[in-house]
């Protein structure tokens, strides 16, 4: 089964068992940084995001719990595996208590370590599924003002854009050939440069993108022919 590539952050003071735990999860694809205290984490947020934190317990400074705690305060949608030596009970409830996902009790083989990963990456693969903007049924043009909305929000279209998208969506099967659309436009095929015209839907793609569609919304099939890959209501 192939699993979701995540950016993880390896917070363990021992530097040995902190090597061989970012080299496990590299050679599984993903990208790793290890670090010895939860400060070094602080600075290396500002950096990069984080899909996964993998924290020791017993760390020099701030503790695995306080670290926890304020790790997913800060992200709430991040994956949290906790390995430590610490196996009481009452140490796995509060660490569960402060947004741990997975308790691990240490010494933890490379095997349980990457399943353990593997079920947290398959959980936020499905959260961003879920939270993916579903385009295709909730992009809609307001022809007169040249409003275009979506689930992410709306943006304004110049008049040429706003012929180009009604055209499209009206079109069989959304599809037509470049010469269709210059016509639209008034432009001349002949004397128009189709380096000038592919910026200009580039430029379209991007608004409809920023109003919650895919990148694959207005896309090239064929030779010249665009397709409007969304499902757009005009009012």
């Amino acid at each position: 089964m192939v699993h979701p590539l995540l950016n993880i952050a390896i917070v363990e003071d021992h530097d040995a068992l902190r090597e061989i735990m970012v080299e496990v999860l590299r050679r599984e694809g993903h990208h790793v940084q290890g670090l010895d205290c939860a400060e070094a984490l602080d600075d290396s947020l500002i950096r990069s995001h984080i899909d996964l934190l993998i924290s020791d317990l017993n760390l020099p400074g701030a503790d695995g719990y306080s670290l926890t705690r304020r790790f997913r305060a800060a992200h709430p949608l991040a994956g949290i595996i906790m390995v430590t030596a610490r196996d009481a009970l009452r140490d796995k409830v509060e660490g569960y208590e402060v947004g741990t996902d997975m308790y691990l009790a240490k010494p933890v083989s490379p095997e349980e370590l990457v399943a353990a990963v593997n079920t947290v990456a398959r959980r936020l693969q499905a959260q961003r599924a879920q939270s993916k903007p579903q385009t295709g049924t909730s992009l809609q043009l307001d022809s007169r003002h040249g409003t275009l909305s979506g689930p992410l929000g709306n943006c304004t279209l110049v008049a040429a854009e706003a012929t180009i998208l009604t055209a499209l969506a009206r079109a069989p099967d959304r599809q037509l050939e470049v010469w269709q659309l210059l016509e639209l436009l008034s432009l001349d095929l002949d004397t128009y440069s189709k380096a000038t015209f592919e910026v200009r839907l580039a430029r379209l793609r991007k608004k409809l993108m920023l109003v919650g569609a895919e990148k694959s919304c207005l896309r090239v099939i064929g030779r010249g022919t665009y397709q409007l890959t969304v499902t757009l209501r005009i009012y």
